[in-house]
Formats: structure tokens, C-alpha cells, sequence
């Protein structure tokens, strides 16, 4: 016996619902149990047996609870039995059992210990009809291979239980798939179910005809003033003419969102105004103020209690130029610096920036003072940021360890320039259980290029975060070395150092280096750091975690000598990200207590 069905828009509502709707309990616990043991006296009860799990779940919801008193005759109950059957019968069918047995019977208020009539379905559900064939087709063969994403994830396959709410979800993939990309006139000329109940086999045939493909016709670009019209078009993704996709608007209005121009955007498709299969598009944007000030505090082991002071004027004119100026104020670093940043062709990806500023740095190893002039160029390079830099740098710099400090104390011109390259990805932004950060680095500088020193320097970093058990892993690696004739003609600020909050824990910011004949940090040519971590949850927003850290820096590979540390931690998800408390100890001869705390993002 076969059964055909055609399931129109009323019946998908319907079938939809039957394996999405939660299951109702009938009798709710309470926080009084007294007041749940009335409750439950007084309320009828639904009792399916034979079954279990989502055939069980759909009786439920399906059948629902009637609508009658606990008083109620056994003949107004049997009354309803003829509706509970059909309902049992599709419910049962939604979800592939067509041979199933059914004893259904309500039980009067007087035989139950509640007080109240009690339904029980008792169910055989026989074997399940499975799918036999499934025949999908696009009839427009121009669209085929356009399809092929959905054709390639379709809800079902040869061999499973057929599930009704499965092949409207088939369908509704395919409307849905069509929309997004413009094909407002979509239709299933052929969309049939067929059932064979004796050999318990479905077979799904569709023809899908998805219709003409609409255009985006005319963009309208309400621009404020404070940004020309010519500028505003650059933000631009799509042009008129071009084939609609609802992603494409979507990532038109992330595009003017990511520019930091606007407080409001809206990306508007006015379909009721389409003509010959054309879009016109209304785009509206707000300006965000022009100017903002800001200021934060923060504290870290390594620089200590620390001040930011931030000016931004975010449309320096109607070509969307920016200026900002920054100064960070703490015990170890003072740094003030000014950015002028002009927006390419294009504004959201690609920027000339210039800056100037004064470093000054200081550790119980060296104190830097460095003048800096310079720009870079930063793209998009598929999904990688790339920085193309040049900055002139005049560094006064001494080693503050070292015995014979005239020596040291020196000063470098140079003109370092080189290209960098990052990515992150990561699914939070704040406290991540999976995601990475790479960071790569080229540069150099010649002496014949208003330089005083030459070298040529790689570094490179990654950072790993998993979720393994019931807490997450985090792997940590740096590594970077330098191509140079001597250790010290190298400006301090381009050697390497190692310890501190970021790097090998247990040891002071700086602390760990190459040395010199009489045991002195002056910093190395290289460096190699590594640590891993596992922190789990403990309570609410709390967090514990266990680590190991190693690494060092060093004139020459021969002479490598890695510091190891340990330690416990604490991690506190505060509402502007994670703030950590570590006590780590270094493992090497001498090495003492040392507590370190930071806190930012995880990548």
C-alpha cells in the first residue's frame, strides 16, 4: 500500500511543530511540597507506554492535555478517544512509525490516587519506515552548481528513519538558500513524500524551480556632511547590476560598522520598489562624534600601576583622515605618541598611517629614551593583516647592571624598516575554548641607509587555546633570532630579554638574557620561550589554573641555556575580560617566588 503526501504551508506549521515543540510537564515540582502534592491531586496525567525518548515527547505535545474537569463522566472521557487516536496515529507518522499499535484508554477519577481521570497510551511502534530514494533537482540548469552548497548538506539520507519534520526542513533549506540569493519567485513544481507502509520505504522526489535572479538595482547613499560622497562610496562592496545576496548587504553594513566612522547604519533592500527584477538599495548612516577623549587605568607586574590618556578626532576632514594621540604613564615605561591616519582605496582594510613619539623604558636590566618618526602601510592580505613599516629611531640606551655603565651608555641612529603579519581567530573574543594567534615579523636596518648599525631580524609567535576536559589548554611559543656581526653595537631596544607577566613567569620583567664574561644581562641575539597552560572553571566566573613557562634569549645557539618556571593561578571573567593572578617560581638555581598579574583578552 503506498500513501502519497503532499504537505501544504498549514501542514509544514504543523509537522514542524511536532518535533520542535518542548515537552509540557504535567506535574511541575514546587518549591512547597505540599503545595506540588495538591497540585499534582487535582491535575490530570498523561502516562505513554511502550515508548520512550522523541516518540514518547511527540505523543505528548500532540495529544496535549484535554480540556475537562476532573469530575468528568466515562462517557464524555471516551467521547474523546476517537480525536486522541488520530492524533497518537500522526503523531507516530512524523516521525516514521506508520505500522504502529495503539491501546489508548482513560481511567476514571475514582480508580486513580489523584483524584482526577488519568490517559494512558500504550504503544507498539512496529518497525520504522526508512528512506529509500531521495531525488532533489534544480530544474534551471544555469543554477545548478550555484545550489550545490545546500545539495551537499541536505537534512537527509538513504537509510535513516524518515522524520517529517526532517523534509520540511529540506524544503524550507532550499526557499531559504534561494532568497538569500535573490531568487524572490522560487517554487517547488514537484514536491512529493511517498510512503510504501508494506515495505516501510519513503521516497522524496523535488523539483525545485528556482525563477528569474534578481539585481541590485540603484544604491541610494544618504552621506552626512562630515564625509564627502566620494569617500563614502569607496566603502562599497556591491555595484548596480550586480546579482542580490542577503550576505553581501549583510557585509555591507559590517563594512560601514568596522570603520568606526558611524553610530548608526542601515542597509535597507527596497523590495516592494524592485522593477524588471532590480533592487534598489537605501543606505542611511549617522556620524559618530568627531571628537572623543578617554582615559584608563590598569596594572601589570611587569610596568606596574599605569595611566592612558587618549585624544581621537575621528574625521579629521571630508577625506575621512584621522588623528589620534595617546600618552601611557607607568613606573616603567612612560610613552607619548602621536598617529595620523589616512584611509586607501579601501577605507576599512587599508591605511597610511604616520606617527612620532618618545619611549622611555626602564627594567633592573637597562633604561631605553627613543625618539621615533615613521610609517606603515597596513592591507588585508587574504586573512592576514600585513604591516609594511619604516621608522627612523634615535635610541639613547644603558645597560644599568653592567659595572663599567660608560660603556653602555651610547646612542644609536638608525632607520629600521620590515613588514609584519598577523591573524587571530577565535570563537570569543574574550575567554575563547578554541582559537589561535599567529604573528610573524621581518626587519632590518643598513648602514648605508642612515643607519648606524646593520642587522636583519625574524620574529615570530603563536599562541593555541583548546578546550580539553572539563577546562581549556593554552600553548604559548615565541622564537626570533638576529643576523648582526657583534651582540653589542645592537641598540638594547632590538635585543632580546626574557621573564615577566607575557613571557617566562617566575622571573622579573627583563631579567633573563645573554650575558657577558662577568655573568651581566645585556640581552641576546635570539630567543626561544614556551610555556603551557591549563586553567578549568571552579565557580561562577572564577577559574584556577596550573602552568609551566621556559625560555631565554642568547648571544649564539651554542651557548643556549633555557630557564624553566611553575606556578598556580587565578582568573577572575570580568565584565572587560579576564584579570589574572599567577604565583610562579623558577625552577634554576636561585630561583625565588614571584607573584605576576595581568589582565586583556586571551588572544
Amino acid at each position: 500500500m503506498w500513501a502519497k503526501i503532499r504537505v501544504t504551508n498549514t501542514v509544514v506549521a504543523m509537522l514542524g511543530a511536532l518535533a520542535c515543540v518542548p515537552t509540557v510537564s504535567l506535574a511541575q515540582t514546587e518549591p512547597d511540597p505540599g503545595t506540588a502534592q495538591a497540585a499534582q491531586q487535582q491535575s490530570p496525567r498523561i502516562q505513554v507506554l511502550g515508548v520512550e525518548g522523541a516518540l514518547a515527547d511527540n505523543i505528548r505535545v500532540h495529544v496535549g492535555t484535554p480540556d475537562i474537569s476532573c469530575e468528568a463522566s466515562q462517557r464524555r472521557l471516551d467521547r474523546l478517544l476517537p480525536g486522541i487516536r488520530r492524533e497518537v496515529l500522526r503523531a507516530a507518522q512524523a516521525l516514521g512509525y506508520y505500522q504502529s499499535q495503539r491501546q489508548i484508554s482513560f481511567t476514571p477519577a475514582s480508580e486513580t490516587e489523584s483524584g482526577c481521570w488519568q490517559l494512558v497510551v500504550n504503544i507498539t511502534p512496529g518497525a520504522p519506515v526508512r528512506l529509500a530514494e531521495i531525488d532533489v533537482q534544480i530544474t534551471d540548469p544555469q543554477y545548478r552548481d550555484l545550489f550545490t552548497p545546500v545539495l551537499q548538506s541536505l537534512p537527509l539520507r538513504s537509510g535513516d528513519v524518515l522524520n517529517h519534520s526532517a523534509y520540511e526542513r529540506l524544503k524550507a533549506m532550499l526557499s531559504g538558500y534561494a532568497v538569500e540569493r535573490g531568487f524572490f519567485q522560487a517554487r517547488f513544481d514537484t514536491a512529493e513524500l511517498q510512503v510504501d507502509v508494506t515495505q516501510n520505504q519513503a521516497f522524496v522526489d523535488i523539483d525545485f524551480n528556482p525563477g528569474a535572479r534578481y539585481r541590485f538595482g540603484e544604491i541610494v547613499l544618504n552621506t552626512p556632511d562630515a564625509l564627502s560622497q566620494r569617500f563614502v562610496e569607496r566603502f562599497l562592496i556591491f555595484e548596480p547590476n550586480s546579482e542580490y545576496s542577503s550576505e553581501v548587504l549583510i557585509q555591507q553594513r559590517q563594512n560601514f560598522n568596522d570603520s568606526q566612522y558611524f553610530s548608526r547604519v542601515s542597509v535597507s533592500p527596497e523590495l516592494d520598489n524592485a522593477q524588471n527584477n532590480a533592487v534598489p538599495v537605501s543606505v542611511d548612516l549617522a556620524m559618530r562624534p568627531r571628537k572623543a577623549w578617554s582615559a584608563g587605568a590598569g596594572v601589570n607586574t611587569d610596568t606596574g600601576p599605569r595611566m592612558r590618556f587618549s585624544y581621537e578626532d575621528r574625521y579629521f576632514n571630508r577625506q575621512g583622515h584621522r588623528l589620534t594621540g595617546d600618552l601611557t604613564v607607568s613606573t616603567a615605561r612612560q610613552e607619548p605618541s602621536l598617529t595620523y591616519v589616512i584611509p586607501l582605496q579601501d577605507p576599512v582594510n587599508d591605511s597610511l598611517r604616520l606617527s612620532g613619539g618618545f619611549q622611555r623604558e626602564e627594567t633592573d636590566s637597562y633604561i631605553t629614551n627613543t625618539y621615533r618618526a615613521g610609517a606603515s602601510y597596513q592591507t588585508l592580505v587574504g586573512s592576514w593583516v600585513q604591516s609594511i613599516f619604516t621608522n627612523y629611531e634615535q635610541e639613547r640606551s644603558q645597560l644599568t647592571n653592567v659595572m663599567d655603565r660608560s660603556e653602555f651608555n651610547e646612542q644609536t641612529n638608525s632607520l629600521i624598516s620590515g613588514v609584519s603579519w598577523s591573524r587571530t581567530r577565535s570563537n570569543d573574543p574574550i575567554y575563547p575554548s578554541r582559537g589561535w594567534r599567529l604573528f610573524g615579523q621581518v626587519r632590518g636596518a643598513h648602514e648605508d641607509l642612515i643607519s648606524d648599525i646593520t642587522f636583519v631580524q625574524l620574529t615570530s609567535s603563536a599562541k593555541f587555546i583548546r578546550e580539553i576536559g572539563p577546562g581549556r589548554v593554552l600553548l604559548r611559543a615565541e622564537a626570533a633570532t638576529t643576523l648582526a656581526d657583534e651582540l653589542l653595537e645592537l641598540p638594547i631596544s632590538v635585543r632580546f630579554f626574557t621573564g615577566g607577566d607575557t613571557s617566562v613567569r617566575g622571573y622579573q620583567f627583563g631579567e633573563l638574557g645573554a650575558t657577558n664574561d662577568d655573568g651581566e644581562v645585556v640581552g641576546g641575539k635570539h630567543m626561544l620561550v614556551g610555556s603551557i597552560e591549563y586553567d578549568i572553571p571552579v565557580m561562577g566566573n572564577w577559574y584556577a589554573a596550573a602552568f609551566f613557562d621556559t625560555g631565554n634569549s642568547f648571544s649564539d645557539f651554542d651557548d643556549m641555556q633555557l630557564q624553566e618556571s611553575a606556578g598556580l593561578g587565578i582568573r577572575w571573567l570580568s565584565p572587560i575580560g579576564p584579570i589574572r593572578v599567577d604565583v610562579a617560581k623558577g625552577l634554576d638555581s636561585g630561583g625565588g617566588y614571584r607573584l605576576h598579574i595581568t589582565m586583556g583578552p586571551d588572544l
